[in-house]
């Protein structure tokens, strides 16, 4: 039966204080939210790719009384729960700025089974944007504290440093986050990660460059024989309808004629 990880966006959108300093390059502050909540939607694609499902405890823009958010995780039955976070210091650009990623678990659990899904993320967050690895702690955090499964909480930069301030709205930053937290938590699963077909020249979403059949496949396309789905996919490994194939030789018949 497939695993089901709890996804949550630390705060809200408009929670006070969760936010950057201004900043002039772009005219405004950047709420943390912002990156906790695209995280998690990339994250939920990410992991149900890999076969999981998925469940968002907070999927509003409004901040989600913690009790809330670990009572719905609790009651059906998460078999994991990942809190997605931007650190801060002082609130201001022009303090000490420290910066790095740190990941928190419940007093007692470094040595524990969250502990583990800790350092299985830990281990591929490292691997990305060069920031500093602040280690894996242990926290009285409620969404830790009161989760019946096993829980981690992800702090992924600082909001008082500009420049992991400005990574908060940089979506390839965002991306890399989430599938940093994916391969982490399919390896702590035993779980293949599956990463996302990249799209070639074709048009179609789901014919990669490497596909076997994607030179054909594009030159069907451009000849007028072939066409995909509503979807934007081909389905190249669909079986061959015998109408989808008898509407190809017409269209052959009539490319020849």
């Amino acid at each position: 039966m497939p695993k089901l990880i709890a996804l949550d966006d630390g705060h809200g959108m408009n929670t006070a204080g969760k936010q950057t300093p201004f900043i002039p390059e772009i005219g405004r502050a950047i709420r943390e939210n912002e990156f906790n909540r695209a995280v998690v939607n990339l994250l939920k694609v990410e992991l149900e790719r890999c076969g999981f499902k998925t469940l968002l405890v907070s999927p509003t823009d409004e901040d989600t009384p913690l009790k809330q958010r670990t009572d719905t995780a609790n009651r059906n039955k998460a078999d994991a729960f990942i809190s997605i976070h931007y650190n801060a210091f002082d609130g201001t650009f022009s303090g000490a700025n420290p910066g790095g990623m740190e990941i928190y678990v419940y007093n007692g659990q470094l040595n524990k089974e969250s502990g583990k899904l800790a350092n299985s993320v830990a281990k591929y967050l490292r691997q990305g944007t060069p920031q500093r690895f602040r280690g894996v702690k242990e926290a009285n955090f409620h969404v830790l504290r009161e989760t019946n499964m096993i829980a981690i909480l992800t702090e992924n930069g600082f909001m008082d440093n500009k420049n992991e301030a400005l990574l908060m709205i940089d979506r390839n930053f965002q991306t890399e986050v989430a599938v940093e937290h994916a391969k982490g938590i399919c390896e702590y699963f035993n779980v293949a990660y599956v990463p996302a077909s990249v799209p070639g020249d074709t048009g179609f979403k789901d014919v990669p460059n490497d596909l076997y059949s994607a030179s054909a496949i594009k030159r069907a396309k451009a000849l007028g024989l072939l066409e995909g789905y509503p979807n934007g996919n081909f389905g190249p490994n669909d079986f061959l309808k015998r109408g989808d194939f008898a509407i190809a030789l017409v269209k052959l018949y009539d490319l020849l004629k």
